[in-house]
């Protein structure tokens, strides 16, 4: 086989490979009729996302809220100073991941991770300043 067909032939593997992993875990929600059923994860979570800080700016948090309604559907809420910003779309669970999906593009996923009581991950999210930086984000259960 000639240098030309190796390299094309690996190109060919490579974007299956990255497609696949893509494809796979969306099919795999898809496929999981437990994935689209509301938990008791539904009721408003409360908590922050604070920026990894960078070495030219100061650390910037925001405070968010996630409204999980039992019919599948979210509305959250950041707030950063004088600043508020609100996204909806629907939420599932697939095992202890929480996906929310929504249709604004600065938002479109996001998958949190539940540990205990809590709701957490890293994430590149815009602060409703406009800036869109590497966040850690964690959510508890609000006080009822």
């Amino acid at each position: 086989m000639s240098l030309a067909a190796t390299s094309g032939m690996g190109n060919y593997v490579r974007a299956v490979t990255i497609s696949a992993l893509f494809v796979l875990p969306i099919s795999a929600l898809a496929g999981d009729p437990s994935a689209s059923i509301p938990s008791d994860s539904a009721g408003r979570w409360e908590g922050t996302a604070t920026e990894f800080q960078g070495i030219y700016s100061g650390p910037a948090g925001a405070k968010i809220t996630l409204d999980l309604k039992p019919d599948g559907t979210f509305t959250e809420t950041w707030k950063e100073g004088a600043r508020t910003s609100t996204t909806s779309g629907t939420w599932r669970e697939h095992g202890k991941t929480l996906v929310l999906e929504s249709g604004d593009p600065s938002h479109a996923r996001l998958a949190l991770r539940r540990r205990g009581d809590a709701l957490y991950t890293v994430a590149l999210e815009p602060l409703p300043s406009g800036r869109a930086t590497t966040t850690s984000i964690e959510l508890h259960p609000a006080e009822r």
